[in-house]
């Protein structure tokens, strides 16, 4: 009869002693630590009163707050708090060994099946797309993979390189602007001060008159935008004022006159000392380029090209080729120079437009 005292008085001690220990770890009131109470008592959770029906009690990991009820609180192990349904959410629980699913691959596409992913036109081969470049003289890609060329058509100049058949026109610009919508990001850094693409007259000339009141940056934006650039080096970048009457060197010379100075029948095209207005581009059958079907390179309005002195911006000397209206005649090796006044990156002029290269 005393061993059996003895072991009740033992399990007892035991009883609270495990009671105490889970209290000091954060855990009351369970099935385990009630000593003596039913596992069906309503439990209430730290910092809230007891409510909620009788339910099986799930403790969470201490720091993860109360689940249901307002009566929990942050940091303390949570079960049914006052207010509650008594209803115990669980922790989850992350399996250890799960492996991520990785997102499902893009589905296999037909072959010869184009568009215009990010970095330029793709065609589809065996089930893969794959890069494929535009024609130089359709140098965009748009809407489902079409090749299209913005602007003027292209004319071949001896296979190295496409340029602008004429000057690019009001309406071929509307279009830029249209398109841009006002946002002139995307522009190289020596343009980074340029903030509109036009700040000409409110009233432009007819659509089909070349564009003017552009300076370097608007027209370097726009050939951009059409997948071209203003032409410059033959095989690419911006050309060196020494080297823009070498035909070897230069885009815009050589196909203004191949080399000579002045290819054309026609020794005016629309040069008249200003006794002549700008004209509508191609207005001169005579006036042509080096390779047939090139219109207005000599008069008409100056052309931009890619020739600058520095680096620095607004402030950097630039030139303009092939002469204007205001000019008594206009030869292929005409460029806009004034010591005292000369064309900066920043100017605009009635009588500077600009046409595009590409290769």
């Amino acid at each position: 009869m005393s061993r059996a005292r003895s072991r009740l008085v033992s399990l007892a001690s035991l009883s609270l002693w495990l009671a105490a220990c889970a209290k000091l770890v954060g855990i009351t009131d369970t099935p385990v630590t009630n000593y003596g109470e039913s596992p069906d008592a309503s439990v209430g959770a730290a910092g809230g009163g007891s409510g909620g029906s009788p339910t099986e009690v799930t403790v969470s990991p201490r720091g993860a707050g109360g689940n249901n009820g307002s009566g929990g609180s942050a940091g303390a192990p949570s079960v049914g708090g006052s207010g509650g349904t008594g209803e115990v959410v669980p922790t989850p629980v992350l399996d250890a060994g799960a492996v991520p699913v990785p997102d499902a691959a893009e589905p296999p596409c037909s072959d010869q099946a184009t568009r215009c992913g990010a970095a330029g036109r793709e065609v589809c081969s065996a089930g893969v797309w794959q890069a494929s470049s535009c024609p130089l003289n359709q140098p965009t890609c748009e809407a489902e993979g079409q090749c299209v060329v913005r602007g003027p058509t292209m004319v071949d100049v001896g296979s190295a390189f496409f340029i602008d058949a004429t000057e690019v026109t009001v309406g071929q610009y509307k279009a830029f602007l249209d398109a841009k919508g006002g946002d002139v990001s995307g522009q190289s850094a020596v343009c980074s001060w340029n903030q509109s693409y036009y700040e000409g007259p409110v009233v432009m000339d007819p659509s089909e008159y070349p564009m003017t009141s552009v300076d370097w940056c608007d027209a370097a934006a726009y050939c951009s935008w059409a997948g071209k650039h203003l032409c410059g080096h033959i095989g690419g970048g911006p050309i060196a004022r020494v080297d823009i009457f070498e035909a070897n060197l230069s885009q815009w010379f050589v196909a203004c006159g191949g080399g000579g100075f002045h290819p054309n029948d026609n020794p005016v095209c629309n040069s008249s000392q200003g006794f002549n207005s700008i004209a509508p581009v191609a207005s001169y059958p005579g006036c042509e380029g080096y390779p047939p079907g090139l219109f207005d390179m000599e008069g008409n309005v100056r052309e931009w090209i890619d020739a600058c002195e520095g680096s620095s911006g607004a402030s950097d000397v630039c030139y303009v080729l092939g002469g204007s209206t205001l000019d008594q005649k206009s030869y292929c090796d005409e460029v806009g120079e004034d010591v005292q006044d000369p064309w900066l990156r920043s100017t605009r002029t009635g009588y500077d437009g600009f046409r595009c290269c590409a290769g």
